[in-house]
């Protein structure tokens, strides 16, 4: 069985890893949207990274690969092609989630098929609306909505093949200009900084190191331990008279928070328990202060919360204005890294500049990159404004969005924390908290609406997929030029192929009979541009101070790190200290960091290094069971057990 890597002349990025990735992404499509949906059961496959279904999937090639190789001495793919697999996928899996473009589909009719004379959104916003973007006929929109009927009719096909075309364009654009950022901060990340990269552990450990992986004893020991727990619960849930191990959200998704009824306690909001292995596996995995950050910011947030309760500030609405504080950070780690990386962006340009061969080891030159940045952000431009955004705001709204993804794309190269939604950053709340509705406007206020599927939500955003995937290229000796455009032929084609999975599986079952997910986005979106209409807001003065505040206290975080090597506390946990992962994750992150900071204390660098193959095999058994579970849950139509969330 292959235990290293042969890396001179095998790229990876061949004929069969990328027809394998083409073949799987409709089926990991089905499988996520039926999920994520609530058609069958209710599974969040994309709000945890690294993609259980992924993993799930690859695992299984890799044991075919490595089985047909000992009774057969035929080797399907190369470690190399098996390791391309995985990243493609990982990137192509991000676009269906709920949190990107199953949003964006299930509002393309929404507006039209649910007007009313009630609501009023006809005389509002209809005329706002581009119609080469949205669907209008209520005729096509009826089988999409009821179900019984099929996507495959001339009539649906004409109406819905120019905002597939178009919104696809879009996508592939911005994935492109993705790719791009990447090419331009790899090396200072990956060889300069040399950060940690947690989540890029896994696939290389599982992929590249079949023999010495698998013949690990503790590996084993771990798979079986998180196997275990989702093998018994899994059957518990079939049998409920069976107890259930609890390791998810023990207090309810609500948590334990409204058992404080007294004041200034009730102000604690949602605060849960878990204990899912996965995560308690990549907390093993995550630097010591990083782990140790993002737990003691989220008791800081709560503690705010109770302090402004005490002294009585909650009488200001959105007091202490934690999800702007967290911006704020964002802004002000994103600040520093550009201070801090100023000389790095400096060769670069010159480089760039002057066709130096410097660049020739990146995906592409820096020259290409650059050009890249341009064309994209030029193309955003007429974009927005052919949806009607204003030609000042563009630049503003793509600026905040660069810096969140960026900063994202940081916290998972330093961090790895696996859920990062970063709801607490949506940029149509930050505009309205900073400029109002009045000033901002009807049209920009639609612009800003029709955006809303990717600037809601970050849990699967492709970026960091991406640098991760460069990471693992660096490493095993993937061809990173061939992996660059493989990475933007995947996202074409993927963004197409949500478009027609889910049409596919609504025309037959119907969004009106999926859960909210399924149609409930739409709501939230033209709702929330009628109550924009009806009742304009203000700048809120004091969520600006909380931003500036924010900004200032990460500045003041990085300070310390750099100038006290015993500081312990870094901004990326005060960024995602409010998320909505933090409320049920903070507990796996103490109890991994404490088992960590007990092992290093007292077993030393050796004991480390079998508690990190512990926490490969715990995170690998967990997603394992727990893909098996969900598969079997797809194909048999009947709700399974979730390991997740």
């Amino acid at each position: 069985m292959t235990t290293r890597l042969t890396t001179s002349k095998q790229t990876g990025v061949t004929w069969k890893s990328v027809a394998v990735t083409i073949c799987l992404i409709p089926l990991s499509y089905y499988w996520i949207i039926v999920g994520e949906v609530g058609l069958v059961g209710y599974a969040l496959n994309t709000y945890a990274v690294p993609f259980y279904n992924v993993v799930f999937t690859v695992f299984l090639l890799v044991i075919l690969n490595s089985v047909l190789k000992r009774s057969t001495s035929i080797q399907l793919f190369t470690a190399n092609e098996l390791l391309t697999t995985y990243i493609l996928l990982s990137a192509a899996c991000a676009l269906p989630s709920i949190t990107l473009m199953t949003i964006l589909v299930t509002t393309v009719g929404h507006a039209f098929w649910f007007n009313t004379p009630e609501n009023e959104w006809r005389q509002l916003f209809w005329d706002q609306l581009p119609s080469w973007l949205t669907v209008r006929d209520k005729d096509v929109l009826a089988g999409y909505y009821q179900g019984d009927s099929t996507f495959y009719l001339a009539q649906h096909l004409i109406a819905w093949i120019q905002p597939t075309l178009y919104w696809s364009l879009f996508v592939t654009v911005l994935i492109f200009m993705m790719l791009c950022i990447n090419t331009i901060i790899r090396k200072q990340w990956i060889e300069h900084e040399h950060l940690s990269y947690p989540i890029a552990q896994l696939p290389y450990r599982f992929i590249t190191q079949t023999g010495s992986f698998f013949s690990c004893r503790i590996v084993w020991i771990g798979f079986c331990t998180s196997a275990l727990i989702g093998i018994f619960n899994g059957v518990s849930f079939l049998i409920p008279s069976l107890p259930e191990i609890p390791i998810k959200r023990i207090g309810g998704w609500q948590g334990f928070g409204h058992l404080f009824t007294e004041k200034p306690w009730n102000e604690i909001g949602r605060i849960s328990v878990s204990f899912y292995p996965f995560v308690i596996g990549l907390g093993l995995l995550m630097p010591l202060d990083l782990s140790l950050s993002s737990w003691i910011f989220f008791l800081f947030y709560k503690a705010q919360l109770v302090l402004s309760s005490t002294i009585g500030l909650t009488k200001l609405p959105g007091f202490p204005y934690i999800d702007r504080q967290c911006l704020g950070a964002a802004i002000g780690l994103f600040l520093t890294l550009l201070l801090f990386n100023l000389n790095y962006l400096k060769n670069v340009i010159k480089t760039a500049y002057e066709k130096s061969d410097t660049d020739r080891h990146e995906p592409v030159s820096y020259r290409f990159a650059l050009s890249g940045l341009v064309f994209g952000l030029g193309f955003l431009c007429l974009f927005s404004w052919g949806i009607g955004m204003s030609f000042w705001l563009v630049p503003i709204f793509f600026s905040i969005y660069l810096v969140i993804i960026i900063v994202l794309t940081r916290m998972r190269a330093e961090l790895g924390f696996p859920v990062h939604a970063m709801e607490n950053m949506q940029i149509d709340q930050v505009l309205i908290d900073v400029l109002g509705t009045r000033w901002l406007g009807k049209s920009n206020l639609v612009s800003i609406s029709l955006y809303r599927w990717f600037i809601r939500s970050f849990t699967s955003h492709p970026m960091p997929h991406q640098l991760e995937g460069f990471k693992l290229a660096g490493r095993t000796g993937i061809d990173t030029r061939r992996l660059y455009y493989a990475l933007v032929g995947i996202a074409a084609f993927g963004a197409m192929m949500v478009f027609w999975v889910i049409l596919h599986i609504f025309y037959q079952h119907g969004a009106l009979n999926g859960s909210g997910w399924s149609y409930g986005f739409g709501r939230r979106v033209y709702s929330g541009l009628q109550q924009w209409l009806y009742y304009p807001k203000e700048p809120n003065y004091y969520a600006i101070l909380a931003i500036i505040w924010g900004a200032f206290f990460s500045g003041l975080l990085i300070f310390m790190r750099t100038r006290f090597l015993w500081w312990p506390f870094h901004p990326v946990g005060f960024v995602i200290s409010s998320d909505w992962g933090m409320a049920y994750l903070w507990t796996c992150l103490l109890v991994s960091w404490l088992i960590k900071w007990a092992v290093l204390r007292i077993g030393g660098f050796s004991s480390a290094q079998h508690l990190t193959r512990f926490a490969i095999g715990l995170i690998l058994g967990d997603f394992v069971i727990g893909g098996l579970w969900s598969s079997i849950s797809i194909i048999t139509q009947r709700q399974m057990y979730n390991f997740w969330p």
